[in-house]
Order: structure tokens, then sequence, then C-alpha cells
């Protein structure tokens, strides 16, 4: 049984899929990847294949491209009539199914988050939606990742369409046992991970950072993308309580430094920086949405927020009641567990395909 993994950069697979990558071929499954950067993929031993699906937004019009893409993703079929494509990420799973409307294929769509929510405003969710009602006639199995996607898909796709949910990709547990907290009665190092993309909320980040200004508490955040316009404001206001670093791969062992994760993105599927976070007993201080709501309870391992103006009353207020702060971070380390171990998601995705492969002959 070969399995085709369609994503739109390599960063994706590196980032978060190769661990299953690597578990479905030690259950015998043949893995390929196809994406628009293959020779940036962190795998020798696996078949990769160019298809120039755009990742920049003057990409997006380059209607020229769309052709060549169209003849990529058609070689790619033709060669592999019978395979299963794994569809990840919005771009790249759009163009797959909608190349091949018309055609009778194999696919399962892991979605990391629709591209609308309970809080997308009424003209962007009508047509996302859309998109992907008439998308859901072309995909086998959509893999949600929190309560609400799987919900909208169970009762709002395609009747018949097999749904499932699983805790995101998953996180290593094998040293849980022997974590241990990070028992700083103080918060001073705050923590962000996030792309620097709007979305993510940067410029929030930076109006707290104005406000921890003379507080002795500095931001720390790691992210992928180009951060040069969140350097510039932070110039602009002359805030020397914030860093700007690029994404950090060893990033996983240094959460434990911090004190508590500051995660002000606008939407989200299942945030990983969350997981990790929360596993680390970092508290975390938040927006009420979707992914974050499947992770977070507020006051017992973080806080929902309405607006940024909000964290420093709550840093404040953790500050003074040390010992609601440190329950908080051992409420936080108690929140994950085994369900959220990659071994555990990568056993039950491979049963998903396993069984989907044998119903679909």
């Amino acid at each position: 049984m070969k399995i085709i993994i369609i994503l739109t950069k390599s960063i994706t697979f590196n980032t978060f899929l190769k661990f299953q990558s690597d578990y479905f071929s030690k259950m015998g499954l043949k893995v390929e990847v196809g994406c628009s950067d293959p020779e940036n993929l962190n795998t020798q031993h696996i078949p990769k294949h160019k298809i120039d699906f755009p990742s920049k937004i003057t990409q997006l019009l380059n209607l020229v491209n769309y052709f060549k893409i169209y003849l990529q993703i058609k070689k790619l079929i033709k060669n592999n009539p019978k395979t299963i494509f794994y569809l990840h990420t919005p771009v790249a799973s759009h163009l797959f199914r909608l190349f091949n409307i018309f055609q009778k294929l194999k696919i399962i769509y892991f979605v990391h988050g629709f591209r609308f929510t309970s809080k997308t405003n009424y003209i962007k969710s009508i047509f996302f939606k859309c998109i992907e009602k008439i998308l859901s006639y072309k995909t086998g199995v959509f893999i949600t990742i929190n309560n609400e996607d799987y919900n909208y898909a169970k009762y709002n796709l395609k009747k018949g369409t097999n749904v499932f949910k699983i805790n995101g990709v998953g996180l290593n547990l094998h040293n849980k046992s022997n974590q241990k907290l990070h028992f700083n009665n103080k918060i001073r190092k705050i923590l962000v991970i996030s792309a620097y993309k709007k979305e993510k909320g940067y410029l929030d980040v930076l109006n707290v950072a104005e406000m921890l200004s003379n507080h002795k508490i500095n931001i720390t955040c790691y992210g992928y993308g180009d951060n040069k316009k969140y350097e510039q404001i932070k110039i602009k206001k002359k805030l020397k309580n914030i860093r700007f670093n690029n994404f950090d791969r060893n990033l996983e062992n240094k959460i434990k430094n911090y004190d508590i994760l500051l995660h002000l993105s606008k939407r989200e599927g299942l945030p990983v920086a969350i997981m990790q976070s929360l596993l680390n007993g970092l508290p975390v201080i938040c927006y009420n949405i979707r992914g974050n709501n499947d992770l977070i309870e507020d006051t017992y391992n973080g806080y929902f927020i309405k607006s940024c103006e909000e964290v420093l009353q709550k840093i404040n207020y953790l500050n003074l009641e040390t010992n609601i702060f440190s329950k908080m971070k051992s409420n936080a380390l108690n929140t994950i567990n085994k369900n959220f171990s990659k071994d555990q998601i990568n056993s039950n995705l491979f049963k998903i395909i396993k069984n989907y492969n044998k119903s679909s002959k």
C-alpha cells in the first residue's frame, strides 16, 4: 500500500510530519511526498515530487503557474492511480482536489484548521464553507484536530464521509514521567511561539511588550517567516524587552526555561506551541478561539482574555498570588496525557488509513 503526502511547503513535513512518515514506513507503507520545495525535505529515503504550489501572494496571482501545477498533479496521479493521497495544508489540499474534481481518487484530508471558524466574518466564512462543501465530494476521509472542525465536518459536509478527530500531530511523551516543574514563583520570562504572520497576533504581542516595559519582564519570540515588520515596530517604540528569533528546531528543549506562554493568535487548529508548553508546565494566556479552547480551561491551566490589555492584569495577579501560579503550572503539566502521544496518534492514523484502503477497493 502506497501513500503520498501532499503539502504546500517542506517546513510542514520537517516540523510536524517526519515522525509520522517514519512510523508509516516502519508499518509497511510506501511513503512519498509532494510539495513545492522537495529539495528542502528532511528525509533521504523516500521519493519526492515537485508540485509548484503557491506560497506567496504574488504566486497566487500567477495564472500560468496553475496550469503547471495541474500538469504536475496529473502526471503524479497517472503514475500512481491506486495510491492514497494524504493531503495537508489548505492551499495544497484545495488545489489538489479541485484539479481532480471529476476523477475518482483515494483522498484523506488532514485538516490542520479550516479557513473559517465560528468567529470568521460572514462573507469570508460562506466563501470557504462553500469550497469545503464542494470539495468534500472528492474527499474520502476528513481527519480533524479540534471539536469545532470535527462537528462542522461531521454534520455539514458530504453525508457518509468518514470524519475522525485526533489530538494533532502528537508530542514526544517518552520523558513525561521524569518531567519536573520549573519552580520560578514570579513571571519574568514570557515565551511566544508562532509564525510571523498578522493573524498570529504579533501586533498584540508588541502592545503587551510596551505595557510590560517597566516591569522587568522579557518576551522572547520564535517563529518562521519574515519578522522585519515587527522589528521595525520594536525599534520605533524603543522596546528593549522583546526579541524576535528564527524558528529553533531545538526549541522543545528550551521551553522549560520560560515561565508562561503568551499565545495571541486569532486562528488556530490545535496549536502545538500550547501543547508543548503545557507539557513543560507553562500556563498559557490566550484568546478563547477554536483549538485553544480544546486545550485551555480558564483559570485551571491558563487564562482566556478578550483583549491584549488584560495580559498585564493576569501577570500581575499571578506574580502576587504565587500559590495560584504554582498550582496552575501543575495543572498545565497534568493536561497532557497519553492521548497526545505521537506513538498513540500515529497508531490511530495508521488504522484509519488501513481501514479506508480496504473499504475503498
